[in-house]
């Protein structure tokens, strides 16, 4: 059986420490086995169902590495982990969003992947391999809306329902810097905007000022799914994996759609931490998540678009996934790196038309 060793949770005060005291070792931990790989990423829903659903089957095919995943709040945090420990990595694997792997690749903390050391690589979708990041896209999420069917009798279709207060009269959203807010401040200057990218910025603010009557939550905690299943709200945005999850624990009470004209889309990339402890036994288990069998899972059971061109994945699922192929004509590409270097500027746009609390 792979070694399962209890470990010492991540604590605020240990991610505090080490990106304001910049320790050289985060992790506290035993000492290492041969083949022991830590991966470092989102927790909460995803880290339950991505531990259990795809690094079970691995384990099994892999008795011989020991896979770990230490759970942080957002990619940010992972940043800051990974900064810390830069003198002296004691994780081998980084879960990150775009914007954030843009960072950290400027920064050196990752070891670069390529088709020419993983073949797998080659197999992958355009979309997957981004400029100025070291690791290819694992897996790619569409911002999608999640309503309470019992409030909301027609799954919204278009992204103009949010605006039609017969798909729900009370809202909940987030506000930057959360990314579905960037996300959906896109959406809002592509529907409503035109011109300069200054101009389509301005109109999008001003279609999401005219929400505010009907939102009821701004930052729900703990979440946007969670406010509406328990009836809190009635329709608000969010990534749709995250949403089909809380559909499949809650059914009747919250449902997901992804806008027929089109939705952004997030990549979580998969990064190799450059000085890993392990490096070959990460290499193996980022090749293994990039093939057909991690695809599939992920998609099927994790609901995320996968990035691998080989993985058997059934239509119902792409389509569950925001995948479909006419999903991904009319996906909406972001420049996450750029919009992650002005995410404070657009958090102060809409603190000026007085979106969010007051």
């Amino acid at each position: 059986m792979p070694l399962q060793r209890p470990r010492p949770a991540l604590t605020r005060r240990h991610l505090a420490a080490g990106v304001l005291l910049a320790m050289p070792a985060i992790i506290a931990r035993p000492a290492r086995a041969a083949r022991e790989v830590t991966i470092i990423g989102a927790g909460g829903w995803f880290q339950t169902a991505f531990d259990t659903t795809v690094l079970g089957p691995f384990r099994k095919a892999h008795p011989d590495i020991a896979v770990f995943f230490y759970p942080l709040g957002n990619a940010f945090q992972v940043l800051g982990l990974l900064r810390g420990q830069r003198a002296a990595p004691s994780s081998d694997i980084a879960l990150v969003e775009t914007g954030v792997a843009a960072r950290a690749t400027t920064e050196g903390l990752f070891s670069p992947l390529d088709a020419a050391t993983m073949p797998v690589i080659k197999d992958l979708i355009s979309q997957a391999i981004m400029p100025g990041i070291a690791g290819p896209a694992l897996m790619l999420d569409s911002l999608a809306l999640g309503y309470n069917p019992a409030r909301v009798k027609r799954a919204p279709q278009t992204w103009r329902n949010l605006w039609d207060p017969s798909y729900g009269p009370r809202i909940a959203l987030q506000t930057p810097p959360n990314p579905v807010a960037l996300a959906l401040t896109a959406v809002a200057g592509g529907l409503f905007g035109g011109g300069t990218a200054a101009q389509s910025l301005d109109s999008g603010l001003t279609a999401l000022a005219q929400l505010t009557p009907r939102v009821v939550l701004w930052d729900p905690v703990p979440d946007v799914y969670s406010a509406i299943a328990a009836g809190d709200a009635d329709i608000g945005p969010g990534w749709n994996a995250r949403a089909q999850n809380q559909a499949a624990l809650t059914p009747g009470r919250f449902g997901a759609a992804v806008p027929g004209d089109g939705s952004p889309i997030v990549a979580t990339t998969i990064n190799l931490v450059k000085g890993a402890p392990q490096q070959a036994a990460a290499r193996t288990l980022i090749a293994w998540l990039l093939g057909p069998e991690a695809q599939k899972l992920l998609t099927e059971a994790l609901y995320f678009a996968p990035v691998n061109t080989k993985a058997d994945i059934s239509g119902a699922s792409l389509a569950r996934a925001g995948a479909a192929p006419e999903m991904v004509a009319h996906r909406k590409e972001m420049d996450w790196a750029t919009v992650d270097a002005i995410r404070g500027q657009i958090a102060a746009a809409w603190r000026k038309r007085n979106l969010g609390n007051p």
